[in-house]
């Protein structure tokens, strides 16, 4: 039996996935959405519940992998993209709210870009991961950072203003106070 050689989980994921692969075509497989791949896979587990322990380990070698860098360029370019159009339709008179001002509906609209990065870093806390957690953590405040400079006026940034971003930072910092993540001291 050959030796093993120990590598980071991200790689097991690899490794796993290149040798669990026939070198058979699988069309139908290839063409799976997201939802689609879900159902499957949730499928075959109660098909075959002896693969459930595989699968959980190749499940937390995925979410154990994590690039600070990635997520800092990741959130800074959503906060920097966001939709004007979308700002239009929120600021203002808004039915059911009353009058909106442009900058409460641009910081509205940039915290709900961040939710969803702040629920991951949360969930891979509550499983365990908190080197990835704290990886994401530190890839939102730095892609934060990033945001107070060079904002272009006229941009969703802009009119959301620098104290949006203080706020976001402090959001960032409460989950993962809360989730009891610390930034790593090696990010890689």
């Amino acid at each position: 039996m050959p030796a093993t050689v120990p590598c980071s989980p991200s790689r097991e994921l690899e490794l796993a996935i290149l040798t669990a692969r026939k070198p058979q075509p699988t069309p139908a497989l290839d063409k799976l959405a997201g939802s689609e791949c879900s159902r499957l896979l949730t499928a075959l587990l109660a098909s075959h519940p002896d693969l459930r322990g595989e699968a959980e380990h190749l499940a937390l070698a995925l979410l154990a992998d994590s690039d600070a860098d990635e997520v800092a360029e990741s959130i800074e370019w959503e906060l920097r993209a966001a939709d004007l159009d979308h700002l239009a339709s929120r600021a203002g008179r808004v039915r059911g709210r009353g009058y909106v001002h442009e900058s409460e509906a641009a910081a509205e609209i940039l915290e709900e870009l961040l939710q969803p990065a702040l629920d991951d870093l949360a969930r891979r806390a509550s499983l365990g991961l908190e080197d990835a957690a704290g990886r994401i953590g530190l890839g939102l405040l730095s892609g934060l950072s990033r945001c107070r400079d060079g904002v272009e006026m006229g941009t969703v940034l802009a009119y959301a203003g620098p104290d949006t971003i203080d706020e976001l930072v402090r959001s960032v910092q409460r989950v993962m106070a809360t989730a009891n993540v610390r930034l790593p001291s090696d990010p890689t």
